[in-house]
């Protein structure tokens, strides 16, 4: 039977479009900043702040927005949390890169880090909250490991979730990947102002349920992309050709550096995940000091989506989450 202890929002809850409860909930108190990057561009965030003395910044993942959070949010507010979440640039109601609006670009990776610590720095995190902790899915993760590894923070746990520590290469070799993706950027921006799409991806299109790599729940997979068809701004094709590379050496980099993070970390990992593979989890648990506290949480079956999966994958996932955050807390 399945451990619901923190009561979280389930499936039959939920329509194609999430719930009216979350609608409600978002819109009364949800409220958007915006602040320009030093690297041009403008970045937009949600707030959720209901007077809790928690908070927690989600570090969302590629071609994501802050709109598919929503439940998370909703849900993790329930417990106590205020909530501040960031779309990264190239994606979601930031400030597009690569030329038109639906390729999934970045100039440099670290780019991605110098928003998330701009973003952290302005919300004052010690001045409002007793605990704060940073929760990351997929490319976030990276980005959010770089930032830990790099920066002074204010942050007292972290949770990766299905990080891209590693990414799904297929039958080619990294070191191969990188070379390719490297001479095909490079060659193609002689003669294009735009960006190189990667192999075998472009424009956006919308998703289908049958036999999609993110996630087994249908309501949920239909909910993220009815947000990208009632809100055309979040469309986003697929990733560049400099997004693929500047990201296979970010991923170095984050789980070469492991030990420097300061704080306890929880890695979930997802059994049945094919957009990022295990190698770089497993390196990056390894490459911690035996001193430091990390757990790492595998869900067998459950795809790369993890917080957006069926009940049965997600709930385990999320109270994992709310235990890591709060261990002297846990629901009985």
């Amino acid at each position: 039977m399945l451990d619901n202890k923190y009561q979280l929002n389930t499936e039959n809850l939920l329509n194609d479009d999430f719930s009216p409860a979350i609608h409600d909930f978002w819109q009364q108190h949800a409220t958007v900043h915006t602040f320009d990057s030093e690297h041009g561009g403008n970045i937009h965030t949600v707030h959720i702040k209901t007077g809790n003395t928690q908070a927690i910044v989600i570090c969302q993942g590629r071609n994501e927005s802050v709109f598919k959070y929503k439940e998370l949010a909703f849900d993790l507010n329930k417990q106590g949390y205020d909530i501040f979440l960031i779309d990264h640039r190239g994606q979601g109601l930031s400030s597009r890169l690569g030329g038109d609006l639906h390729r999934g670009h970045v100039h440099e990776f670290e780019h991605y880090v110098t928003d998330l610590r701009n973003f952290i720095n302005s919300l004052a995190l010690p001045q409002h909250y007793q605990s704060c902790f940073l929760l990351a899915h997929s490319m976030g993760s990276a980005i959010s490991a770089l930032y830990l590894q790099e920066q002074a923070h204010p942050f007292h746990r972290v949770a990766f979730c299905s990080p891209m520590f590693s990414i799904n290469t297929g039958k080619i070799p990294v070191w191969v990947a990188k070379l390719i993706s490297f001479v095909c950027d490079t060659t193609y921006s002689l003669f294009n102002e735009l960006a190189c799409y990667a192999p075998k991806v472009g424009e956006y299109q919308k998703g289908i349920f049958t036999d999609n790599a993110l996630t087994s729940s249908e309501k949920r997979f239909n909910a993220i992309f009815n947000i990208f068809e009632q809100v055309i701004e979040t469309q986003l094709g697929g990733p560049t050709m400099r997004w693929v590379n500047r990201s296979l050496y970010a991923t170095e980099k984050a789980v070469k550096n492991a030990q420097k993070i300061d704080i306890p970390v929880l890695l979930i990992q997802a059994g049945a995940d094919n957009i990022v593979t295990e190698k770089g989890q497993q390196g990056f648990i390894g490459n911690r000091d035996k001193q430091q506290q990390s757990q790492l949480f595998r869900i067998d079956n459950a795809k790369h989506e993890i917080l957006l999966e069926q009940d049965q994958y997600r709930i385990p996932a999320i109270n994992q989450i709310l235990d890591f955050f709060n261990p002297l807390n846990k629901v009985s």
